[in-house]
Parts: C-alpha cells; sequence; structure tokens
C-alpha cells in the first residue's frame, strides 16, 4: 500500500502570451511503502504541480502515474475523488481548518464526508491520533484559539485519519517560525516511523527537508536526486 511509480510525467503551461512553458519534463520516480521524500526547489519550479499530479486533482499531459498498480491518470473524475478521500492525506501550508468547527470536529470532516457518522473504529482512531500528535487536550478548542504548531498538528490529524496509503505535505511549515517547522518536521518523522505511511513533502525549507531520508530537487522541470 503506497507504491507509487511516475513515469515520463510532463506538464506544461500557458504563459499568457501564447508560448507553453515546461514545468514537469519527463519526471521520474518511484516510491516503496512507507518511504519519505521531500522534493525541493525555487519558487515556480512545479513543486505544487508535481504533489496535486501524485494528489489526483491535476492531470499529466504525458505519462503514467501508477498507485498500488493502478493507472490513475485514466480514471474518470468520480473514482479519483473516491482515491483522494480513502487513500490520499493532504497538509497544506495554510492549514484550511474550518473556523466554525472545533480541532476535533475539524479531525473528523473526513470521516463525515464519506459517511453519515463516524463508527467506534474510526473514533477510537481519531483519539489515538490526537493523543500520539499531543491535541487531546484542545480537541474542544476553536482553531482561532490554536498556536500554529496546534494547527498543523489539527491539520495532520485530519489528513491521517481516514489510515490513507500516502501522505501529501504541500510547503507544510510555510507560515511557520523556525521552532514550530523543527515540530512538523519531527511529526512527520514520527507518522512515517510508527505507521509505516508513505510521505512525500514538497518544500523550500531545507530544514524541513532534512526530515526525509530521500531529497529531490526539481530543476528545468527534472527530478534530481540529492545526494549527500
Amino acid at each position: 500500500m503506497g507504491h507509487i511509480i511516475l513515469k515520463d510525467i510532463s506538464k506544461q503551461y500557458d504563459d499568457g502570451i501564447g508560448h507553453q512553458r515546461m514545468v514537469l519534463d519527463n519526471v521520474c520516480l518511484e516510491m516503496n511503502h512507507g518511504d519519505f521524500v521531500a522534493v525541493t526547489g525555487v519558487s515556480g519550479s512545479g513543486k505544487t504541480t508535481l504533489l496535486n499530479i501524485l494528489g489526483t486533482l491535476l492531470k499529466p499531459d504525458s505519462g503514467t502515474y501508477l498507485l498500488d498498480g493502478k493507472i490513475i491518470n485514466d480514471m474518470e473524475d468520480e473514482a479519483l475523488r473516491m482515491i483522494r478521500n480513502q487513500c490520499i492525506g493532504f497538509v497544506f501550508q495554510d492549514h484550511r481548518l474550518l473556523p466554525q468547527l472545533t480541532a476535533w470536529q475539524n479531525v473528523l470532516l473526513p470521516v463525515l464526508a464519506s459517511k453519515k457518522r463516524p463508527s467506534d473504529e474510526d473514533l477510537t482512531w481519531a483519539r489515538q491520533l490526537t493523543e500520539m500528535l499531543n491535541i487531546n487536550h484542545v480537541s474542544h478548542q476553536m482553531p482561532s484559539t490554536l498556536s500554529g504548531g496546534e494547527k498543523s498538528r489539527v491539520a495532520l490529524c485530519r489528513a491521517l485519519v481516514m489510515q490513507p496509503r500516502l501522505l501529501l505535505a504541500d510547503e507544510p511549515t510555510g507560515q511557520l517560525d523556525k521552532l514550530h517547522a523543527h515540530e512538523v518536521g519531527e511529526l512527520l518523522k514520527e507518522v512515517n516511523q510508527k505507521l509505516g505511511m508513505t510521505i512525500v513533502v514538497v518544500t523550500h525549507d531545507h530544514q524541513l527537508a532534512s526530515s526525509a531520508p530521500t531529497i529531490y530537487e526539481l530543476v528545468n522541470g527534472k527530478l534530481m536526486l540529492q545526494t549527500t
């Protein structure tokens, strides 16, 4: 579960003056279950485009994306929606917590999107996550009362509550100071080690990238493996 293969993935955009700009140029990547990879690169290098393709939010112009042996980019929209909800967890830079809901209600949102009410198993797993990520004491609070680090943990719990095969994080430390950014990196390592979940994080934060055992850099549309 969580095995990824990208074969010759390319994506280009219209630059607004009649030309096409190649953002991803025959990108290839293979990740096994439980791998933790960081992708770095300057702004505009294609990091978020790559993540959106992995998250089925965007289809490549060419190439093949396989998740656990299934060709993802050939699927219909409804099938892709099911994969996004059941198989992929997302963590965003701005957290995207609903301000009118408590932290606990935000954590349970993906469950409620897929069924009328959470099962006992769902609730038990959600509580285990809040304990593991140390936010059970703020579960009743509204997002406006949480610190940046607490919001990040709530968002991470929400991303994990459906027990996804793949966790995708898009610049998760972009709005945090160094202390909280380090905390997020440690949380991702903990999730990877304790849950054995496949993780891809895209970031320009070299401190966060160093949390991952494997680091790639996007340069001129090409994915380059970084070596120490």
